[in-house]
């Protein structure tokens, strides 16, 4: 009997047996569906996540002076001229001034008076923190040259003053720093996403903070129009793989600047990110792993379900002996209808897999990402199923003695 024989036989096989046929997939479809389910939301969620911690701080760094030491000189600060000269290093996406203040505004006519966390926002600055722009836009160039009273809030913001956060744009905002100074009004050019708001829900609920940019430009005009010299910088480098090594790099550049060591202190903005991501891969692979074993209790069922149809066709087999069938022939029969079995299976469940990770990633919110290799690995897996499990029985019956066989019952 040729492989094509082996082939339409087994075929044959299954279609006369189509209940025992889906009981024996069934293991295997779960298994599988289940893997790619897992293991593509599970690296959905990984990306959300890593993305945010990414987006809040990977690939960033400070650098800052103490001003509060005994060795502190004002001539140390940093300053533009310092920043200029790490502007022209192509390592670096961007290089601002970091500076951020509390502002308070009122929330109607109530007395009570709450805080806005305000960073101070340059072009490079807003390269660096990006926001999510929901409604109007980001300040312009002009408005920076200009030192035009603008600002964009949060959505939260927005919405306690003025019911709506699209009403927000254009409008004007009253804000006061500290107690003695005059409150100023800002005009309202965008209003942005707090980030903020969902990770406080999910913690159980609480205040969520406020937030606000304005342009440098804007609050060195009216709270600091001397000051052009800063405690902190921030940096983001283009390559964040090698931040170690820019780090260094800029460590020396500073020092030829201005002809001093270990003058100032550089810290990553957040250097949990890779810890996290690495925490986030092994407990994927668990998930994933923990999973795959419905495939080794599918494929016993497999094995079972043959061994059981050994039994039941042991009549047939000593017919197919007595007539030239080859032990290999047999072999070769039953080893195909587990492979065919489990390979359908395997395809079944890789398509219900994918189904239900777009309908779970659909409520949850997430994403799921599907990777070809997995699929594929799958898809071997649940062969090789068929294969190894399928192996005790066909061996069985391909053992049979033709004889014992046709006296079967």
């Amino acid at each position: 009997m040729n492989y094509i024989e082996s082939f339409k036989s087994a075929i044959q096989s299954i279609r006369g047996n189509k209940i025992r046929s889906f009981l024996t997939m069934l293991g295997i479809i779960i298994g599988i569906s289940s893997v790619i389910t897992m293991s593509s939301i599970g690296k959905g969620g990984q990306e959300n996540i890593i993305g945010d911690l990414k987006n809040g701080g990977y690939g960033k760094f400070n650098i800052s002076i103490d001003s509060s030491d005994e060795n502190f000189r004002w001539k140390y600060l940093l300053n533009e001229k310092i920043i200029e000269k790490l502007k022209e290093n192509d390592e670096f996406v961007g290089v601002s001034p970091k500076i951020a203040t509390y502002f308070t505004f009122r929330l109607g006519k109530s007395p009570k008076r709450e805080f806005v966390y305000t960073e101070i926002e340059t072009p490079d600055y807003k390269k660096i923190e990006k926001v999510t722009l929901l409604y109007g836009r980001e300040i312009l160039p002009i408005e920076y040259e200009n030192a035009d009273n603008v600002i964009m809030i949060d959505n939260i913001t927005a919405r306690d003053i003025f019911g709506n956060p699209r009403d927000a744009v254009g409008k004007n905002i009253e804000l006061n720093r500290g107690r003695k100074e005059n409150p100023r009004n800002y005009r309202i050019v965008g209003v942005f996403r707090n980030e903020v708001e969902n990770v406080i829900k999910v913690m159980g609920g609480g205040r969520v903070p406020r937030f606000a940019r304005m342009p440098l430009t804007t609050y060195q005009k009216i709270f600091d129009p001397y000051g052009k010299n800063y405690t902190s910088i921030i940096v983001e480098v283009k390559n964040p793989e090698i931040i170690g090594e820019t780090i260094n790099d800029t460590k020396n550049l500073l020092e030829r600047i201005t002809g001093e060591k270990n003058l100032y202190s550089i810290n990553l903005e957040n250097n949990g990110a890779e810890s996290f991501d690495k925490i986030l891969t092994t407990l994927n692979m668990f998930v994933t792993f923990v999973a795959s074993i419905s495939l080794f209790v599918g494929g016993i069922g497999v094995m079972n379900i043959m061994l059981v149809s050994v039994v039941e066709r042991t009549k047939e087999i000593g017919i197919r002996k007595a007539i030239g069938a080859t032990n290999f022939d047999i072999l070769l029969q039953f080893l195909m209808e587990s492979i065919i079995l489990t390979g359908i299976g395997g395809i079944s469940g890789i398509v219900i897999g994918i189904v239900f990770a777009l309908g779970i990633g659909r409520v949850i919110g997430i994403a799921p990402i599907f990777s070809v290799v997995n699929i594929v690995v799958a898809l071997m897996v649940s062969m090789g199923i068929g294969i190894i499990f399928g192996v005790a029985p066909a061996r069985k019956a391909s053992k049979l003695n033709p004889i014992e066989a046709l006296r079967s019952e």
